[in-house]
């Protein structure tokens, strides 16, 4: 009987000291929010630059067709800015698209017109869609700080603009640009202060900007300013774009499941850009390639997600986004005793397995 007695006592400990851990260990972390949401993370992919070194040279309704076909959701493209901009949303409304990205050019030199005098009309016409007006900001030295003024000035203006239709306006990163570093882009966010204006985070221009630092740190601080989301399989160490930093998503050495794995982590609830440029070929092709793999991502990563742990089938995982749950075996104590055990005892098998 005292024996009994004791056993009893140790599971009770066990319980205890194992309610703490998950109350304060990985499942407190800033993962939780995100991991927290009852719907599956599900981001929609899009093809961006897909036609511009498009051996086939495929008219707007082909490549909305070719889209659709191949299971993408959407497309990105410059922003219309004649009276094309109605008959071309038709085209892809048609088609079943949504347009996810349309980009302008700014101009920060303060003796230069800032934009075409038709980009705020073309905005107000974009209502109701799910698009995301980006800039590219143009007219000095990356980080120049002449373009500051202006740039401010115009980006608050846009954001107003934008903010009447629900809409926001996203700083596109682009080597040689004003803004081709991301983190000099966010500087410019943070004096905007303005709540409809964030950035891009473009891969190929991070990796060539500043391809040496983690961007993991960047995203997770600036979350809440993450408009837009580029990606492609890209080769580390490259200066090239075609066949090194822009490539279809089954080349290249770079984590792209990483890097998603981070945007669930953080909360990021957009969807994702293919980006296509000087991929050379048939856009079929490559285009096909890129959704093969994107489905098997999103088969075995997260669209099975519905918010519970696979571990504990609690309502917040416990475990970091990067580690593989696997549902060991566990001891017979275990073996019908509560979800949070069942939490502790996969924490300790998986603690140091990553995906």
């Amino acid at each position: 009987m005292q024996r009994f007695h004791v056993k009893r006592w140790m599971l009770a400990a066990i319980f205890l000291c194992c309610a703490a851990w998950a109350g304060n260990g990985w499942g407190a972390d800033a993962a939780t929010p995100a991991l927290s949401d009852k719907a599956a993370w599900a981001p929609p992919l899009y093809g961006f630059c897909m036609d511009i070194h498009d051996a086939k040279k495929r008219s707007l309704p082909e490549q909305a067709q070719m889209l659709r076909e191949l299971g993408f959701h959407g497309a990105g493209y410059p922003l219309w800015l004649d009276e094309s901009l109605d008959k071309n949303l038709q085209t892809l409304d048609a088609a079943g698209l949504k347009v996810f990205l349309l980009y302008a050019s700014v101009n920060v030199n303060p003796k230069e017109p800032a934009f075409d005098p038709r980009l705020p009309d073309a905005i107000r016409k974009l209502k109701g869609r799910p698009v995301t007006v980006c800039v590219l900001l143009r007219g000095f030295k990356p980080g120049d700080p002449q373009g500051e003024e202006t740039a401010v000035k115009v980006l608050r203006e846009l954001g107003d603009v934008a903010a009447e239709v629900g809409l926001r306006i996203s700083i596109y990163h682009h080597v040689s640009d004003w803004t081709e570093s991301l983190l000099y882009a966010l500087q410019v966010v943070k004096t905007v202060d303005h709540p409809q204006v964030g950035v891009n985070f473009n891969l190929c221009h991070w990796l060539k900007v500043d391809g040496d630092k983690d961007y993991r740190p960047v995203l997770r601080e600036h979350a809440a300013k993450i408009f837009v989301v580029t990606i492609n399989g890209a080769q580390l160490g490259s200066n090239a774009w075609t066949d090194g930093l822009i490539q279809p998503l089954d080349r290249g050495n770079f984590d792209n499941r990483q890097l998603l794995a981070t945007l669930r982590e953080i909360g990021y609830r957009g969807p994702i850009g293919l980006m296509c440029y000087g991929i050379q070929g048939d856009a079929r092709e490559h285009l096909e390639r890129s959704m093969k793999v994107w489905k098997r991502w999103s088969q075995s990563e997260w669209l099975p997600y519905d918010g519970a742990c696979r571990c504990c089938y609690g309502p917040a995982c416990c475990r970091p986004p990067n580690v593989r749950i696997l549902r060991p075996k566990r001891p017979s104590i275990m073996r019908s005793w509560s979800p949070v055990a069942n939490c502790w005892w996969a924490r300790m098998r998986t603690a140091t397995r990553s995906s």
